[in-house]
């Protein structure tokens, strides 16, 4: 009967508060999925993931309307004094007006590198001045930190009160960040890329195979076929014979799917399988109590072009 209430209530939710629903779900850590992978189905249930952001994240993931906003929790290494006092201060003194009020205000208590992260991280995008770029605030950063390092008789790398440390006024004007230093700075300062589903990076590879929508498994029941899948989680289980098995979940752009490796399976694919890049799953789908999952007998990696 938990079970039951606890099921209606969350179907509820998720039919007509699904971003409040969804932000809730990711901020409290907890279930089968990992984050993720409830920001990927955020967004095929036609939800708009934003970044975080200086001036508009809270602790956790907010949702309003449409949209989910990353919380500045998701911050990877970002310490939670740094950020326990930029929310304080905001509420305090108000938004940020532009980088130079930002690391004026907190960056005594965050330091550079969280200021980085922050950086890094497009937190601070919204505070670019016309044509400005994260380079230029990471250069304007650094040019700050030497500024401080030179003069250790001043409160802290931005003091406050009593007359303020001006950075330097003559700054080179940076190249942008290509793409590919963009994702993997995302990556690294939030744990996976929010801007984009990663198997886009691989679509025209994706496309040659033809790999059958997760959303139409239920279409090709007792047929063979492949899929393309980004791995989510998993559950090893015995066999009654004591064999080493496993449950596997995957997703592609289009849903969330189950899969099973049986013992077989299990011993030549499953020590392979990795979060940080898609394979190409094959097998025979079955359906179980109207749920179509996959009996994999074949995995292979999916490797991009070259020069992609």
């Amino acid at each position: 009967a938990s079970y039951a209430m606890v099921s209606f209530q969350s179907a509820y939710l998720r039919a007509h508060h699904p971003a409040e629903f969804m932000a809730a779900v990711i901020s409290n850590q907890g279930g089968y999925y990992s984050t993720f992978a409830y920001v990927s189905e955020a967004k095929r249930i036609g939800l708009t993931v934003l970044p975080p952001c200086v001036n508009r994240s809270m602790k956790h993931w907010t949702g309003r309307n449409d949209a989910v906003r990353a919380g500045l929790m998701q911050l990877q290494g970002f310490p939670e004094e740094a950020r326990k006092h930029l929310l304080e201060e905001r509420e305090r003194s108000g938004r940020y007006r532009g980088f130079d009020d930002l690391v004026q205000r907190v960056g005594d208590v965050a330091g550079p590198e969280a200021v980085r992260t922050l950086i890094l991280a497009g937190t601070c995008d919204g505070l670019l001045p016309a044509g400005g770029n994260r380079a230029d605030l990471a250069w304007k950063l650094a040019a700050w930190n030497r500024s401080r390092e030179k003069i250790p008789a001043m409160a802290g790398l931005f003091p406050s009160g009593g007359g303020q440390h001006e950075p330097p006024s003559r700054l080179p004007r940076m190249g942008r960040y290509d793409d590919r230093a963009l994702l993997e700075h995302e990556i690294r300062c939030l744990g996976f890329l929010i801007s984009r589903h990663p198997l886009t990076l691989y679509a025209d590879v994706i496309r040659k195979e033809k790999a059958v929508p997760a959303r139409d498994l239920v279409q090709h029941v007792g047929r063979r076929v492949t899929l393309v899948g980004w791995f989510v989680t998993g559950k090893m289980v015995t066999t009654k014979h004591g064999e080493a098995m496993e449950f596997l979940s995957f997703e592609d752009t289009t849903a969330l799917y189950e899969t099973t490796f049986f013992p077989k399976a299990y011993h030549r694919f499953c020590s392979m399988i990795s979060r940080h890049r898609p394979y190409f799953l094959t097998g025979r789908v079955e359906e179980n109590y109207g749920v179509a999952t996959l009996n994999v007998s074949g995995v292979r990696p999916v490797e991009r072009e070259a020069g992609g």
